[in-house]
């Protein structure tokens, strides 16, 4: 047999509805391509699979037989595609993001919550990398989105917008009580002495940090190197040395007391949170509508 499945469809349509023409309009073509598609299947089973009356069309006791398998076979096929369109749509999709842990409490987690508010069956699957890791993820199609917190620029067919601003904070914890001097600000030279608690030499933050001393004239030479941002907050909680942390991050133990912030004379340059994306890359209608959220939440969503 040489039947193809559109064969079988059609036949189930004539089937279900016993009259050609609702089945050539539930199938959108005409009714003599559907008696057309009818009389080759008959040809190719050897066998009458309708007959005609006033009534419409009639399974005979072989239709009758051969529909029991098309009809189970067409539910698992619609049912199939019923899925798919689901998982690709804003009723049950999934959108796969790769994100660095400052990008994610700075901006992301926030993002996720009020987007859900509206489109609570949408799930996120998150990655949580290092900015060269997350950019790669979008590179090799392991992601939909990426959000970083470095200043970089991209090449196509990868594409970046900036999302937000947002500026590090200098904490430490009680051992350190001298420096909580209120409104005054201390000069990086006046706190060079103690010891700094920071990301390891190979990331992008820490280079950051290394240029900013550098520019005032000072080296950064941490006591303490930590692999991920968020153990800094604990370390600093446990007088281990001073730290720089986004706001964010430190917000609940500021407030009860457990560190406090050191201000300091030579600010530190603004950072900002970025959606990486590629442009080629097939988007779901979930992530498409996720972006459009993003710049419609974002009056400062700038193109690069």
């Amino acid at each position: 047999m040489n039947s193809n499945f559109e064969y079988y469809k059609i036949f189930y349509y004539v089937a279900k509805y016993e009259n050609l023409t609702k089945a050539a309009t539930a199938l959108k073509t005409s009714q003599p391509a559907v008696t057309r598609t009818i009389h080759k299947l008959e040809n190719e089973l050897g066998c009458r699979l309708f007959t005609r009356s006033k009534t419409g069309m009639k399974l005979t006791p072989e239709g009758r037989t051969f529909y029991g398998y098309v009809a189970a076979g067409c539910a698992q096929f619609f049912k199939g595609e019923n899925d798919l369109s689901n998982l690709i749509s804003l009723e049950n999709g999934t959108i796969y993001i790769s994100a660095t842990e400052t990008a994610l409490h700075c901006y992301l987690f926030q993002a996720m919550e009020e987007f859900n508010s509206l489109y609570p069956n949408v799930r996120f699957k998150i990655l949580n990398n290092s900015t060269t890791e997350s950019v790669n993820a979008v590179k090799e199609g392991k992601v939909d989105l990426a959000f970083v917190s470095a200043n970089l620029q991209v090449a196509k067919p990868l594409r970046m917008k900036i999302l937000r601003k947002y500026r590090d904070i200098l904490i430490a914890g009680k051992r350190f009580e001298e420096l909580k001097t209120g409104k005054e600000e201390l000069s990086l030279k006046e706190l060079v002495s103690y010891p700094w608690i920071s990301l390891t030499a190979e990331t992008i933050t820490r280079r950051f940090l290394n240029e900013y001393f550098e520019k005032n004239g000072l080296t950064f030479a941490p006591d303490m190197e930590l692999a991920t941002t968020d153990m800094i907050l604990p370390a600093v909680r446990h007088n281990l040395g001073l730290g720089f942390i986004p706001a964010e991050f430190a917000d609940s133990q500021l407030e009860s007391g457990q560190v406090f912030e050191i201000k300091v004379k030579e600010k530190l340059p603004e950072r900002n949170i970025i959606l990486i994306y590629d442009m080629e890359y097939p988007q779901s209608i979930a992530a498409k509508e996720f972006q459009k959220f993003l710049k419609e939440r974002e009056m400062s969503y700038t193109d690069y």
